[in-house]
């Protein structure tokens, strides 16, 4: 179970990091972002011709983009975290107290 859990994990980091995935080559994270979110609405239209109703659709075009939204943010502070050493975590932390 925990080789089938780390190799559906690599599938995963392979597919959504675009450090590791073939959209790695381009250099503008933005034009990444872009290329992700077209593919997900691609991904969103497969599954509603497959599941035959155009209504679900809609409800799976705003799941994939909420999920890239909420992904592509997470990686943005994580990335910005370590490469600033957290240090504007530290300067909202004293800017509170």
């Amino acid at each position: 179970m925990k080789f089938f859990t780390l190799r559906l994990y690599e599938y995963y980091k392979y597919i959504f990091d675009s450090k590791k995935n073939p959209l790695r080559h381009i250099p503008d994270p933005v034009s990444r972002f872009y290329i992700m979110t077209i593919l997900a609405g691609m991904w969103s239209f497969c599954f509603a011709i497959y599941f035959g109703s155009i209504i679900y659709f809609g409800v799976s075009l705003a799941a994939h983009a909420i999920l890239l939204l909420m992904f592509f943010f997470t990686m943005a502070v994580f990335y910005d975290a370590e490469k600033s050493k957290s240090s504007w975590l530290l300067k909202l932390r004293r800017g509170n107290s």
